[in-house]
């Protein structure tokens, strides 16, 4: 059997750990469900968006861009400043729970990484069938959702795991790209 490769991406993950940490600590307004956005200073109103909720993107706010303008598209944009400290945990929260799954995980950034199917092969129906159980597994010990990509090459992967987001599972194998690129 050839090497399948799953590429496991958080959804939009700055704003989900943050909305979380929120609600853990009392609040009732969940930032995944309002147009919000982490980053910058919103007393300075300077800085750049780094991660962005659905309704934000709705009104054309993109990550990377300068706040300033992200506030002209949505003028009630609620801004939520980086807590790397927070960011950090929450990732090593993700990747032991992976690691309990497969030992064969390659962390590329705080919120992505790629697991080597190969070895846990024989404990699933399909490789599709692991990385829905993956998924759900993360949302319900960890309350954050993901996207998983499933290839035999690990760029492929990538490309998969965002060709539609949140919560979702992609395939791109070698010989699909011509029918799904």
């Amino acid at each position: 059997m050839d090497k399948i490769i799953f590429h496991i991406d958080v959804n939009s993950a700055y704003l989900s750990w943050s909305a979380l940490e929120k609600l853990y600590n009392g609040s009732d307004t969940d930032l995944r469900v309002i147009p919000a956005i982490i980053g910058g200073d919103m007393a300075k109103r300077h800085g750049v968006v780094l991660a962005k909720s659905i309704p934000a993107k709705s009104y054309g706010v993109t990550t990377g861009e300068p706040i300033v303008n992200a506030l002209r598209k949505c003028p009630n944009l609620t801004i939520e400043p980086p807590d790397h400290k927070l960011y950090s945990l929450r990732s090593k929260e993700l990747m032991a729970l992976l690691y309990d799954i497969c030992p064969d995980i390659e962390q590329v950034s705080v919120d992505e990484c790629y697991m080597d199917y190969t070895p846990i092969r024989r404990q699933y129906t399909s490789p599709e069938a692991a990385a829905h159980m993956i998924k759900e597994q993360i949302k319900e010990k960890l309350g954050f959702t993901v996207n998983i990509g499933i290839s035999d090459r690990k760029v492929l992967a990538k490309m998969a795991s965002d060709f539609r987001k949140p919560n979702l599972v992609h395939t791109l194998y070698s010989y699909e790209i011509e029918e799904k690129m």
